[in-house]
């Protein structure tokens, strides 16, 4: 366990004792932000979600500290400006970051960003969702998307058959669309007109109704 907590990190509320920040040829890594170099914050913000996912940090004040670690110059002025104490969690920091040095120019920035994204060649669904919900919570409520546009986008972000998949769920919520808590033996109890073809994760379904076979994501 580390020490009391440093000067440094006063707009942070942490807890007592901290957990020990990671050390190793891995902070050589860490993506930086300094607010004046053309990097946008969201761009930031979302690197430094993929380094600590790489570290596989858990706790919420490592998080933290390490993401204030990744500010330099007129980013690290700012938050040593903050008044003490008044960040609780990585979302509070998350929105102060965004809130103040991030990009209120171009608002259809996050439209873009967000209807461009797609699952990558061997990403995992889990991991996948993730990004993809990270990304749909940090978009500015005067211009986030309808639930039913993030569905739609949500879907597209597939190859075409397990899109039209998706889309023929009809579900209610996003969350229901996501299918990280699906398995194959429930999905077919509820939709009859699909038979599965091959066994276990990976497998390959046929929808009756389209002549053609639907992979099913890792």
């Amino acid at each position: 366990m580390a020490g009391p907590q440093a000067p440094r990190y006063e707009p942070l509320i942490l807890p007592t004792p901290l957990n020990a920040i990671p050390t190793g040829e891995d902070q050589k890594y860490m993506p930086k932000f300094t607010g004046t170099e053309g990097v946008l914050a969201e761009k930031h913000l979302e690197s430094f979600y993929s380094y600590a996912d790489n570290l596989d940090i858990s706790e919420d004040d490592v998080w933290m500290r390490i993401f204030i670690q990744s500010l330099d110059g007129e980013a690290r002025k700012w938050f040593r400006e903050l008044t003490p104490r008044p960040i609780t969690d990585i979302e509070a920091l998350d929105d102060s970051f965004l809130k103040h040095l991030g990009d209120k120019k171009d608002l259809l920035y996050y439209h873009t960003e967000f209807g461009n994204l797609k699952r990558e060649n061997g990403e995992l669904l889990s991991d996948f969702n993730k990004r993809f919900n990270r990304m749909y919570n940090k978009i500015p409520a005067e211009v986030k998307p309808t639930t039913t546009s993030a569905r739609l986008i949500y879907a597209s972000a597939f190859d075409s058959d397990f899109c039209l998949l998706l889309r023929e769920r009809r579900c209610a919520s996003l969350v229901d669309m996501q299918p990280w808590k699906w398995n194959q033996t429930s999905w077919l109890q509820e939709n009859s007109k699909v038979m599965l073809i091959e066994g276990d994760r990976g497998a390959s379904l046929h929808h009756l109704q389209i002549p053609r076979l639907i992979k099913w994501p890792r």
